[in-house]
């Protein structure tokens, strides 16, 4: 009889703990299976676990790493004083430079891990080196050896695997610069309502004066977008639009205030539905980036082409088969995080001035 009587009270606490809680399994689903409570229930009925939290004072209530600010638009420059970044008028001599630097980034690709690792450590003993200055070009004239330019690694788990072995390779060869690794799994540009990366990346450049920003991520996007009640499937061309306009957002803010973006393009995906994502976002990454004269950093060269089937092994002229991916077809092995954050470093290094 007694047990009778408990478990109407259970039930209650349950239910009573799930409410409580309810934005958190909210973020859970949306993240980890783009699944979202509130096409089902309305928003307000998250807004009790949303407050608990902040009188708690645990989860992502807390502030984030930057002091929130209104960001701006175009419309709202006077808001904060930025210098202006001046338009470069890009000479025959330099656009020649500026080739002949991503011929030499297209034949790293072709070599060995081993001779790609060699040339990594040269260029940090030897920052001056002839390897280096082809690596020269008009993208932007920051003074990295002299000056302290921040850098913001972002994106999600693919970018945690990169930024460490690239940041401590910039490190040794700029002391004087700051390099900070903000990345965070399971995120992306597809689901804003509990990390928003556009709204980050601006509060970096407008707060902390980030003058570039490294942005690997995407495998997380290849879902529908909900957007003010409306639902975007994926892989429509409306899909294509939208998820152009957020890359577009963060591009067009950092020209406006003088900083440099580096987009790591995605690699080829052993899933059919990640693989025909990666061919989307990787059209916008690189049309946009080009659009605002960014960088954009490929890894189909290194990991295989996405219009080919999807290999976890490459064929290395030195060590024969090299295994590039992780189990789950879309992270990479060791090996092939270090020749991806070469590839970073070297883009880094074209922001380099003398």
């Amino acid at each position: 009889m007694e047990s009778k009587k408990i478990i109407p009270w259970l039930i209650i606490v349950m239910v009573c703990n799930t409410f409580l809680w309810l934005d958190s399994l909210d973020k859970y689903l949306a993240t980890r299976f783009h699944f979202y409570l509130t096409e089902y229930i309305p928003e307000k009925a998250l807004a009790p676990s949303i407050e608990l939290k902040k009188l708690l004072g645990v989860g992502d209530s807390k502030e984030p790493e930057f002091t929130r600010i209104e960001t701006m638009t175009s419309k709202q420059k006077e808001a904060i004083e930025v210098p202006p970044n001046p338009p470069k008028v890009i000479s025959p001599a330099v656009i020649k430079k500026e080739k002949e630097a991503k011929e030499v980034a297209n034949d790293v690709a072709t070599v060995s891990d081993d001779i790609q690792l060699a040339m990594a450590k040269n260029n940090v003993a030897n920052p001056t080196s002839s390897s280096v200055e082809k690596m020269k070009s008009p993208y932007a004239s920051l003074p990295f050896k002299t000056g302290n330019i921040k850098v913001m690694f972002a994106g999600d788990s693919m970018m945690q695997g990169v930024a460490p072995i690239a940041i401590n390779t910039l490190q040794k060869m700029y002391p004087k610069s700051q390099f900070v690794d903000l990345s965070k799994q399971s995120t992306g540009l597809t689901v804003k309502r509990y990390f928003d990366w556009p709204t980050k990346i601006k509060e970096g450049i407008a707060k902390e004066n980030y003058k570039v920003i490294v942005i690997f991520l995407g495998p997380n996007d290849p879902w529908d977008i909900y957007d003010n009640k409306k639902v975007y499937k994926f892989p429509s061309k409306e899909w294509e639009a939208l998820y152009q306009e957020r890359v577009a957002d963060v591009l067009s803010y950092a020209k406006e205030h003088g900083a440099q973006i580096i987009w790591i393009g995605l690699a080829n995906m052993n899933e059919e539905r990640l693989k025909t994502g990666a061919v989307i976002q990787n059209r916008v990454f690189k049309n946009e980036t080009q659009k605002y004269n960014f960088q954009y950093v490929s890894t189909e060269e290194i990991v295989g082409p996405l219009d080919q089937p999807y290999k976890a092994y490459i064929k290395d002229p030195v060590k024969g088969d090299v295994l590039m991916r992780a189990s789950d077809g879309i992270h990479f092995t060791p090996t092939a995080l270090r020749l991806i954050s070469q590839r970073v470093v070297s883009a880094v290094v074209q922001l380099d001035q003398e």
